[in-house]
């Protein structure tokens, strides 16, 4: 599995995304219709209402338009390739450097994130779809530490990445790594495989969680099968 490392930076004015246009256009037309109400109540000169008026009403057509555009669009972030996060069976590989899961003491993954995910439907002024890259991992090992941001591009793969680190965890190749964030790969529908369940009920028996946390992390549905689970793995 690779996937994009990147960084991103927000501009304030970026005139390749349409929601510039729409702040833009909406603060022209505030400030020229307030010249007109003020020009009407002190001034009544007729130049500035023949500049001004036509001025608010085309802003104003403008930010209608790039409102539109602005609903459909997707995040307004700038988005800088820095290299590849390649992960196998044992080991990440960022770039040229190689990464053994048996070393890594600490590990956090945040892949809910994938471009065209709705972000927001109740804005006309912000953009409705994300781009993909609120994502990251972070590792550390005895000497080291390493975090990335990553892009993911649709939500099947943000699915692919935790059930292939799940299914590694699983296997025991985490061998240094703190249990709860190991766990915490883990998704919702995975706690409920036979894989997953062992693996929980292997690491409450050698104390490394808590029974009821245990329990919890297998993502029961009912206190019926809380019982079940604790006689099946002989958890008191």
């Amino acid at each position: 599995m690779v996937f994009d490392t990147i960084t991103t930076e927000e501009k304030f004015f970026n005139f390749e995304h349409p929601k510039t246009y729409t702040y833009l256009s909406l603060g022209i037309a505030m400030v020229s219709f307030l010249i007109l109400l003020i020009n009407k109540e002190y001034f009544e000169l007729d130049f500035l209402e023949t500049f001004f008026f036509p001025i608010a009403i085309f802003s104003f057509i403008i930010y209608a338009i790039s409102q539109f555009f602005t609903m459909f669009s997707k995040q307004d972030v700038q988005i800088n390739y820095t290299g590849k996060l390649k992960i196998t069976e044992d080991e990440f590989i960022i770039d040229k450097e190689t990464i053994n899961f048996a070393d890594i003491i600490s590990i956090q993954l945040s892949v809910d994130d994938y471009e065209g995910r709705l972000i927001n439907s109740h804005s006309n002024t912000e953009p409705m779809y994300s781009k993909g890259v609120e994502n990251f991992v972070k590792i550390a090992t005895i000497d080291k530490k390493i975090e990335k941001q990553i892009q993911i591009c649709s939500l099947r793969e943000t699915n692919l990445i935790t059930n292939f680190l799940a299914t590694q965890i699983v296997k025991n190749k985490f061998t240094k790594t703190n249990t709860k964030q190991l766990i915490a790969i883990f998704s919702d529908s995975f706690k409920k495989t036979e894989e997953a369940r062992n693996y929980i009920a292997n690491q409450i028996k050698n104390r490394k969680i808590k029974t009821v946390e245990g329990l919890l992390m297998m993502n029961y549905s009912s206190d019926k099968e809380v019982k079940e689970l604790r006689k099946k793995y002989n958890i008191n």
